[in-house]
């Protein structure tokens, strides 16, 4: 009985996580959505090239539209780790009934 306790509860964090990671994920792509309809991927390079550069001095640009690119790749790895643990804790507590 405890231990489905814990899965449930462990489950509910995971799933918590995805929608916030979800989330934040349709405001990105909301943000990039009409860059990406007028100059087509280009264009939505140059959105972000924009958005990673806002505030920084100019000598450091390079660096800081490399940090945005990593950031975003890290956020996607972190969506699909967290969908799979969520279905694997899934099947583990369907697995229990």
């Amino acid at each position: 009985m405890r231990w489905e306790w814990t899965l449930r509860q462990a489950l509910a964090a995971v799933r918590g996580v995805g929608i916030m990671l979800a989330l934040l994920w349709v405001f990105i792509g909301i943000q990039f959505a009409s860059p990406l309809l007028r100059g087509g991927l280009e264009g939505m390079r140059e959105h972000l090239d924009h958005v990673a550069t806002a505030g920084v001095p100019p000598e450091q640009w390079p660096v800081a539209i490399a940090h945005m690119r990593e950031a975003l790749a890290v956020l996607a790895a972190c969506m699909v780790l967290v969908v799979l643990l969520q279905r694997y804790l899934a099947r583990k507590v369907a697995r229990r009934f």
